[in-house]
């Protein structure tokens, strides 16, 4: 008898455990995800967010580009991007390369701190050579900031372009590390990738993605938004009901 009610406790304790990680699971997935079917969520936005055109430009890390010309040689940029304690960049190349090109990079801190963005001139491939606060983009006064929405980066900015160039460059950074004063210093992106945008009639082409060092794919936890340790902890309740 004692038996059978220690199966009936694990068992429902299974139950709620396996509810409980679904739950997480699908909350996380909304408040990670964008796309261009939904409304931009940022309420201080200076312009109508319904002129933009929207572009999925990096699937696999969940990028969204957002853009118009906003006003004569002026055009207005937001990038979105899922918040994994990492910096995010964006960089616009005349021949699609990383050295040579010039790079809008945000963070946030996940202490609570405030958002930091910045230009960096991409001038080589070691990180010694990646220059904060030097490049040859015209970005507007005051319209560069970056703010972190439903677990999502939203990083906004206008330049001063009669066209922008079309041969774009996304980063995502390390996981953990955020650039710091005096220097601001850049650690290599943990993945990159291109995309080429015709400005004039919106469709993008994307390149493959890219990293430093071998890429190794997502752990079923992860996959799916789900801390090792919870779905440890659910295996192991679920497993109890057969003792």
């Amino acid at each position: 008898m004692t038996r059978m009610k220690l199966c009936s406790v694990s068992f429902t304790f299974s139950v709620i455990a396996i509810q409980f990680l679904l739950l997480s699971t699908i909350v996380n997935g909304q408040q990670a995800t964008d796309s261009c079917n939904l409304t931009l969520p940022l309420k201080d936005l200076a312009l109508d967010s319904s002129l933009l055109q929207c572009v999925e430009v990096w699937g696999d890390q969940n990028y969204i580009l957002r853009y118009s010309k906003t006003m004569e040689n002026t055009w207005s940029f937001v990038l979105s991007a899922p918040d994994s304690s990492a910096y995010i960049g964006i960089g616009f190349s005349t021949d699609g390369e990383m050295v040579g090109s010039s790079a809008v990079v945000g963070w946030i801190t996940p202490d609570g701190g405030s958002g930091a963005a910045k230009q960096y001139l991409l001038g080589g491939e070691s990180p010694s050579k990646v220059m904060p606060d030097q490049g040859d983009l015209k970005i507007v006064n005051g319209s560069l900031k970056i703010e972190s929405v439903s677990s999502r980066l939203f990083m906004s900015f206008q330049l001063t372009a009669e066209m922008p160039r079309e041969r774009l460059l996304y980063a995502k950074g390390p996981s953990g590390f955020f650039p710091s004063s005096p220097e601001f210093r850049l650690r290599e992106h943990e993945f990159k990738t291109t995309t080429t945008i015709a400005y004039n009639t919106g469709p993008a082409t994307v390149g493959p993605a890219m990293s430093p060092g071998p890429a190794s794919g997502p752990t079923p936890s992860s996959a799916y938004s789900l801390s090792p340790h919870l779905l440890f902890f659910g295996i192991s309740l679920i497993a109890m009901k057969f003792f």
